[in-house]
């Protein structure tokens, strides 16, 4: 094993904390009817004892049950983690590890959102998506340490072996497919719209977003996607700057 990247140890905190808090609020509110039933019988008798008891009851088994998931969740993810080896990755929970090969790896999804607060970078939110062959997929986020250094890795590791199918596929001349964008020897589309590589005066990666931009118009007079969408992003730059130029900003 190389590396691991555990579940964030707040999160595995926060869900136990959590379950905590609602398994004595839970004993408080049954505690208090209790109490309020008790007091209701010494001054009024046995008749208003069922009374007293119900709603404080409904409500501390509703905090109950809300305590059993949470305790449930905690108890899951308290050994997440997702471990790094030579020859690929491995997902770890309460069921043991779930292994993922290099090879056996389909697509990779890699979603940033940049946060600013009047021009001030406040930080980021990743979310990742992981696809092996057999159309199993696997989402990594913040919940997990380093998730940015772990899709690195990943990207890494399955960029040589994506590129060189696709570039097979790509000379073979088929239609290589990246979520909203398709490519061949042919052109270029991104949703309905296609253009021959020879309308094309380059593509641009600018603020999230996949632009290309045609001769006959402005930069952007042609159509864009965003970058979330894509598949096997670093693929695809790859495939395109063969034909045509690439810029990223």
């Amino acid at each position: 094993m190389i590396e691991t990247f555990p579940l964030r140890k707040g999160r595995r905190w926060a869900w136990l904390v959590a379950a905590l808090i609602l398994l004595a609020a839970s004993a408080g509110v049954k505690i208090y009817g209790i109490t309020l039933a008790y007091l209701g019988w010494k001054r009024y008798g046995a008749a208003v004892v069922g009374e007293s008891l119900f709603w404080p009851l409904v409500i501390a088994a509703g905090l109950f049950l809300s305590f059993l998931i949470f305790a449930g969740i905690a108890y899951a993810n308290w050994v997440k983690a997702i471990l790094l080896y030579q020859n690929g990755f491995a997902y770890k929970d309460r069921r043991g590890l779930h292994p993922w090969r290099w090879r056996d790896v389909a697509a990779l999804r890699m979603a940033v959102t940049r946060h600013d607060v009047f021009g001030i970078n406040t930080g980021a939110t990743h979310a990742y998506t992981v696809e092996n062959r057999s159309g199993n997929r696997l989402a990594l986020n913040d919940s997990f340490s380093r998730v940015e250094e772990l899709a690195r890795a990943i990207e890494e590791k399955t960029f040589p072996i994506l590129l060189e199918q696709a570039s097979q596929q790509y000379n073979a001349g088929r239609n290589l497919t990246f979520g909203p964008v398709m490519v061949n020897q042919a052109a270029i589309q991104i949703g309905k719209k296609s253009y021959a590589w020879g309308e094309v005066q380059q593509v641009t990666v600018q603020r999230g977003y996949l632009h290309i931009a045609r001769k006959e118009g402005g930069l952007f007079s042609g159509a864009k996607t965003a970058l979330a969408g894509i598949l096997n992003l670093r693929v695809l730059l790859s495939i395109i700057s063969q034909v045509i130029r690439v810029r990223v900003e």
